[in-house]
């Protein structure tokens, strides 16, 4: 009599846990990438969000810069500092020093960090051709706010041309 036989051989349960293996091993990795690219996304999104608030924030601000009768009331205008006041008297401290850029008033007196992964940022002045550069507050039309903002050892760069109002 034939006897059955039952169960698997060693050879055969080693076969398959290798297989197994190979298999889990292929699915971790294209897991892992998967999470990988998922993370680096999530961290570009958040570093342009930033950039984004920073960026209009400070157009707002700018915007808002008071109109005297010999030009904008601007007291500082270099490429890090743009100090100003705005029509209601208020005077706003615009500072560029990476890693940040900040945003200071003097009533309420205090500053706030709008940005704090600056890679580079500057400001430019120009003249109402837009492509002059203003040499002092009488002849501001256009302030260029510069930035670029770094994560991860990516650049995100962003430039905003902002037309100051009130001009006469």
């Amino acid at each position: 009599m034939v006897r059955a036989s039952r169960g698997f051989t060693l050879i055969e349960m080693v076969i398959t846990l290798v297989v197994i293996g190979i298999l889990a091993a292929g699915i971790g990795s294209a897991l892992t990438g998967g999470a990988v690219a998922f993370n680096s996304t999530t961290d570009a999104v958040d570093t342009l969000g930033k950039l984004r608030v920073a960026t209009e924030r400070m157009a707002r601000e700018i915007r808002e810069v008071r109109r005297d009768p010999g030009g904008y009331a601007i007291t500082t205008m270099t490429a890090s500092d743009l100090v100003f006041t705005k029509a209601d008297g208020t005077r706003v401290t615009l500072k560029s020093s990476p890693p940040q850029i900040t945003l200071a008033y003097d009533s309420p007196a205090g500053a706030h960090t709008l940005c704090d992964q600056v890679g580079s940022a500057g400001f430019q002045y120009l003249q109402a051709d837009g492509s002059t550069a203003a040499t002092g507050p009488g002849d501001v039309k256009f302030v260029v706010i510069q930035v670029v903002l770094t994560a991860n050892g990516n650049n995100y760069p962003q430039r905003t041309r902002v037309a100051l109002r009130n001009s006469s």
